[in-house]
């Protein structure tokens, strides 16, 4: 089947669409909303835009259908805003998510028209700051984007949110979830970098259940060394990036996705035969899964789909991780694959199998 990407239903319900574009969809993606736990956002999350806090079009948009293409947010407090808008930005969160809950308490869009909305804070204080704004609307959020996250400061980011999301839990029934960001110096340096990673994985422990995934810098990484990668290049190539990215993926992927990093080029509308950006996007989207690394951080809404499109699986991918899911490790070893031309082992590749299913329900499976 070709899938249907418009905006609306025939029924002129609002659509929650990926941004597939002449793809043959053989196995459609599986609905899901915030609270289809853990195991499934995780893989959800995949291509999360970075939005301004300030931006006050953004509950409009979700509301009228304009972004039912975008699957997450940040809505950011970081970055984005200079330091004496932050104030400004917080009362525009809770104008966005005050509208957006209104929506659903009238009937206008349900919880599965929501994308997966994080709140990208500056400091602990910001997380309480967030649920005193927004009080019982905090049930329309997922959770939150952890920025400069290391062995300085992810104790006190741990306990904070620990606490805050225990008590939502206990009155609202829903989930918060964390993602905190690896992306400082202190990660990037070869000498305190091991110290680091372990001491943060460790602490998150405590946790491990309310992490959706675990975020990259990239751009941080390389400006420590006043590098910036050019259209032609991938984060892969810049060696001492490459370095800190492969100690991530080792220390956090076996229990954790890890998502990476922004990829700087967008779209230019006064110019819009020039593909060189998204040529290097899908160029480093491959390398991106190729080193373990699933979804990505986007920064323009003209990168998601890109992103949306990278995580669709392929059918021979997904009958031969079915099959590998079935197979009894104690009666078979080993099993040609559905195509003929590669070796299933059912211990070695049930990890693969599980994420690739994982993704299966989120993004569809393409012939």
């Amino acid at each position: 089947m070709r899938y249907d990407y418009s905006n609306t239903k025939k029924d002129g319900t609002l659509r929650t669409s990926h941004l597939y574009q002449n793809v043959n969809i053989v196995v459609p993606a599986e609905e899901w909303d915030k609270n289809s736990g853990k195991e499934v956002l995780q893989y959800a999350v995949g291509g999360l835009l970075y939005m301004p806090a300030s931006n006050t079009k953004i509950a409009q948009k979700i509301i009228s259908g304009e972004y039912s293409f975008i699957k997450s947010m940040v809505l950011d407090l970081e970055d984005s805003l200079g330091d004496d808008l932050v104030g400004y930005g917080q009362r525009a969160i809770q104008s966005t998510i005050r509208e957006i809950g209104e929506a659903v308490e009238n009937n206008i869009i349900t919880i599965k028209d929501i994308p997966l909305i994080f709140v990208r804070v500056r400091e602990a204080k910001h997380i309480t700051d967030t649920y005193s704004m927004l009080k019982d609307d905090i049930k329309y959020i997922t959770g939150f984007n952890i920025p400069k996250f290391d062995k300085t400061t992810c104790d006190l980011y741990i306990e904070t949110f620990k606490k805050l999301a225990d008590e939502v839990r206990a009155k609202y029934d829903t989930c918060l979830y964390m993602m905190p960001i690896i992306e400082n110096k202190n990660t990037m340096y070869r000498q305190l970098r091991m110290d680091n990673l372990l001491y943060m994985n460790d602490a998150l422990r405590e946790i491990t259940d309310s992490v959706l995934n675990i975020r990259v810098g990239g751009a941080d990484f390389c400006s420590v060394y006043g590098i910036r990668r050019g259209m032609s290049d991938d984060i892969y190539d810049i060696g001492v990036v490459r370095s800190v990215l492969n100690d991530i993926m080792n220390v956090f992927g076996k229990n954790y996705i890890v998502s990476g990093p922004v990829w700087e080029y967008f779209e230019n509308k006064d110019d819009l035969q020039d593909t060189r950006w998204s040529d290097g996007l899908i160029k480093e989207l491959y390398a991106d899964k190729l080193n373990g690394f699933i979804g990505k951080t986007s920064i323009h809404p003209s990168q998601l789909k890109f992103i949306q499109q990278s995580l669709i699986v392929d059918k021979t991918d997904y009958e031969d991780a079915m099959n590998i899911l079935g197979m009894n490790a104690n009666t078979t070893g080993v099993k040609k694959s559905t195509g003929g031309n590669r070796m299933n082992e059912v211990k070695t590749h049930t990890n693969w199998a599980r994420k690739t299913i994982g993704l299966a329900k989120m993004y569809g499976v393409k012939e």
